[in-house]
């Protein structure tokens, strides 16, 4: 009698546990992605405003935020930042290697992928002991920093889109443009924007995998974006030519703070080591760094050749506007050769040139035309200047 009694005891106190620890969920926070990051992320429920909505870790701080969090310990770091993991990428790539759904650096976007190994692949390497001033065409850098996410991107906000840093290197590059062009002279001047202001906006859309936070009631301003780089051109109401080109400009400036010599205008001055690179200073060439490269990184997915086209287009049929080879063709196809590598190139090879300079040789789609003279190549195509930013 007395071991049930005990059992009963027993029974009784788990019930109680049990409905305590109902009491208490019901009380607590969600671990579902509608409400959070990610599981074990906890942010709360209601904003500063009274409404229900879900702030996410590095978007609008709250009142009551709790989203320090989710990268720091208090008590616990495991190193001298108080990180929750033993170093930046794996703090990073905690998230955003999927975990939070969003924001996956390790799938391709307009940014390029991080950490792929498919054929043809390379990337910022943001997990090695790789220092800041060993960039190609660092001169003036020598910075003694390791490279990472930081690098770029700042944690704590930035009035940049994606949370690119105003200073990097050390250097603050956000500058307003003022651009005269007499003739073939352009002339350039640079005034400091102050402190705060956007210096580099990319042409980002409300991603459609993420239309139920898009558009959730609240006013916490959490939007889940793509974006599609650099703007290329004027757009009524949303960038004028002058923002545009500052974008592009501020671009090539953020770049050029690691890789610094490589900022040069060929028609007035070559690089220290005496040669000479593509022009992202100037307006008159209209491209930024990006227009040829990648910021995180490219692998055979990505590149692409003259015509613009995938290895996943180059699949698709003829009808489809592709080929109808198999993975395999493309594959081969597609695979960079050159002998340092893919660079972060978005052409493969040096299709990446032929993409502009459509002029310099015989590649005219309309023989015999005044513009481009000669026969056209057969099957060649060459209309991937379209997507050059």
């Amino acid at each position: 009698m007395r071991k049930l009694k005990i059992s009963l005891s027993a029974l009784l106190m788990l019930i109680l546990v049990s409905m305590f620890g109902a009491f208490a969920s019901a009380e607590g926070f969600s671990t579902t992605p509608s409400t959070n990051p990610a599981e074990g992320i906890y942010v709360g429920d209601v904003d500063n405003f009274g409404n229900k909505n879900t702030h996410k870790t590095h978007g609008n701080f709250q009142n009551n935020t709790n989203s320090c969090a989710n990268c720091h310990s208090t008590h616990n770091g495991e190193n001298e930042f108080l990180l929750m993991k033993s170093g930046e990428h794996e703090l990073c790539m905690s998230c955003h290697d999927g975990t939070m759904g969003f924001y996956n650096v390790t799938k391709a976007s307009e940014a390029g992928v991080i950490d792929s190994h498919e054929q043809s692949a390379s990337m910022h390497n943001v997990d090695s002991d790789l220092a800041v001033s060993a960039a190609p065409g660092a001169l003036a850098n020598k910075s003694t920093a390791t490279f990472g996410c930081s690098s770029c991107h700042n944690p704590h906000g930035s009035a940049n889109d994606r949370l690119l840093s105003e200073t990097v290197a050390g250097k603050t590059y956000a500058n307003t443009y003022n651009v005269t062009i007499v003739g073939y002279a352009e002339t350039i001047t640079k005034t400091p924007l102050p402190v705060g202001n956007k210096a580099i906006k990319l042409n980002l859309v409300n991603d459609p995998e993420f239309d139920a936070i898009n558009n959730a009631t609240g006013l916490s301003g959490l939007k889940i974006t793509k974006s599609s780089g650099i703007y290329n051109a004027e757009i009524p109401g949303v960038v004028t030519k002058a923002e545009m080109y500052n974008y592009k400009l501020n671009y090539s400036e953020f770049c050029s703070a690691c890789h610094d010599d490589y900022l040069k205008n060929r028609e007035y001055e070559a690089r220290a080591d005496g040669h000479y690179t593509h022009t992202t200073s100037s307006t008159k060439a209209g491209r930024s760094c990006t227009a040829c490269h990648y910021a995180h990184g490219t692998d055979i997915t990505l590149l692409r050749d003259t015509a613009g086209k995938t290895i996943a287009d180059l699949q698709k049929t003829v009808e489809q506007g592709g080929k109808g080879w198999t993975e395999d063709v493309a594959r081969e196809y597609m695979k960079d050769v050159s002998k340092n590598g893919s660079a972060l190139k978005r052409f493969t090879n040096m299709a990446v040139c032929w993409a502009c300079h459509q002029s310099t040789h015989a590649i005219a789609n309309t023989p015999g035309t005044s513009t481009y003279p000669g026969p056209k190549i057969p099957g060649g195509d060459y209309s991937g200047k379209a997507i050059i930013k």
